[in-house]
């Protein structure tokens, strides 16, 4: 992973941090959530923490070709949020919302300036630090979560600021229509910690139907 020079993360490595954070977070929630057979997927190390990571090839090859343009549109500064939304097979309802807010957060000694800052002094173990709390919760997110009783997929939305189909090329395959609005009835929230790169601030949260006793 090219996350940084010899005493700076780049933009480059910011939006690379990013993007594995993305990938081992989805795949640790889709396992814990029991989207899919636990059988479907192998134990991987991530920062320290022992996550679970797909290997179904049509699976691996969504995400990579999802957060491939994440990593794009990191690097333009045209991404705001991604939201992983599990949603029922039967009624296409969405019934629990992971969203990943990003913002641009310059390190005050980066660069030329906050405007055009692209590397960071934040030191690539601090953030590692950072990103293992994260996940440590996520796995812990268990204990908290309902059971999800009807048979779910997993679809993933990007919101975007920008003409995106111009500055980017391929994300013309990412236009198609919405699983209409991604509020859900009865939620709970929940807020995770956040971590920075010094260049991006990344806040998660988990958003979930409540269901009566």
């Amino acid at each position: 992973m090219a996350a940084s020079t010899a005493h700076s993360i780049t933009l480059q490595g910011s939006a690379s941090i990013i993007h594995e954070y993305l990938k081992y977070s989805i795949n640790s929630i889709i396992f814990q959530r029991g989207i899919y057979p636990s059988s479907d997927f192998l134990p991987e190390d991530y920062n320290g923490v022992p996550v679970m990571v797909t290997r179904d090839k049509r699976i691996k090859t969504y995400l990579d070709n999802v957060l491939s343009k994440v990593h794009d549109l990191i690097m333009k500064r045209m991404i705001t949020m991604i939201s992983m939304c599990i949603v029922t097979v039967e009624t296409s309802e969405i019934v629990e919302r992971w969203d990943f807010n990003i913002t641009p957060q310059y390190d005050d000694n980066a660069g030329e300036g906050k405007e055009n800052a692209t590397t960071s002094s934040k030191s690539l173990p601090k953030i590692q630090k950072e990103i293992r709390d994260i996940m440590r919760q996520i796995l812990a997110s268990i204990s908290y979560l309902p059971c999800l009783e009807d048979r779910c997929i997993f679809d993933i939305k990007l919101h975007t600021k920008g003409d995106v189909f111009q500055e980017i090329p391929g994300m013309e395959e990412f236009h198609e229509e919405a699983i209409g609005s991604l509020e859900i009835t009865d939620a709970q929230t929940v807020e995770l910690q956040q971590f920075s790169t010094g260049l991006d601030k990344v806040e998660t949260k988990v958003v979930y139907r409540t269901f009566d006793p």
